[in-house]
């Protein structure tokens, strides 16, 4: 074959070195003592942006594909600093985003207000792994929920009202990746005081802003193994 029977269209493209748009507008808000969230404006490219990649401290710790992530087992009372890029099919990577920072807050003191207190579960494994095993005061026993089950919870009462800034969970290897806690003042309506989708398991101290309430809930949303959810122990603090 004679001449120059090339196109671009006919599938002889050449390969793209195009890099997204660089991820605007960075920001970092503390959610806890061990946890800061983040967000940005999307980044656009001719081929599309596959994902975004997350830098602590220049380290890379998040592969998101939307345009926040939750970076949780922080330490407490600590600055942390952020960037992003963005990533393409291709794998060309943007330029770096602007630098965010956020400080982690500082871990509540005061008494476990959830000690002895009447605990309530959705399910439980079986005998042995009532939901009073978590309030115990025992990090030998433990409540578990039924297995396979993504939606399980365990409450607490804490037979009156009180301000509740600080929840910690002692999970056992049967954790929860994402869950919420919530507060209620009758065990009926609940209001999320905190939310993670990237729960690691071992020791979860959670604080937050103070929320009056009787009632303290864990709610699982997403196992972190196959089994159900499992804490040593679940302890409320504030006044």
């Amino acid at each position: 074959m004679s001449g120059n029977w090339w196109k671009p269209e006919f599938g002889g493209g050449t390969t793209d070195t195009q890099a997204p748009t660089t991820p605007a507008n960075l920001t970092a808000t503390t959610a806890s003592s061990s946890q800061i969230n983040l967000s940005w404006t999307a980044s656009t490219d001719n081929v599309g942006v596959s994902g975004y990649r997350v830098f602590r401290g220049g380290v890379q710790v998040g592969t998101p594909t939307g345009t926040t992530f939750n970076d949780t087992g922080l330490t407490a009372s600590t600055a942390y600093s952020y960037t992003v890029k963005a990533i393409d099919a291709a794998g060309n990577l943007s330029a770096i985003s602007n630098t965010a920072t956020a400080t982690t807050s500082a871990i509540a003191t005061g008494s476990n207000l959830a000690l002895g207190k009447t605990a309530v579960a959705s399910s439980v494994e079986g005998t042995g792994f009532e939901a009073s095993k978590a309030t115990d005061g025992n990090s030998s026993t433990r409540w578990g929920s039924v297995e396979g089950s993504n939606n399980q919870w365990i409450y607490v009462d804490l037979g009156a009202t009180k301000s509740i800034n600080r929840v910690k969970l002692n999970w056992e290897a049967a954790y929860g990746k994402g869950y919420k806690i919530q507060i209620s003042s009758n065990a009926t309506t609940w209001t999320d005081a905190f939310t993670t989708t990237t729960g690691n398991g071992a020791i979860d101290d959670i604080t937050f802003t103070a929320q009056s309430g009787r009632y303290v809930r864990m709610l699982g949303t997403l196992r972190g193994t196959a089994y159900g959810y499992s804490l040593f122990d679940f302890e409320v603090y504030g006044s």
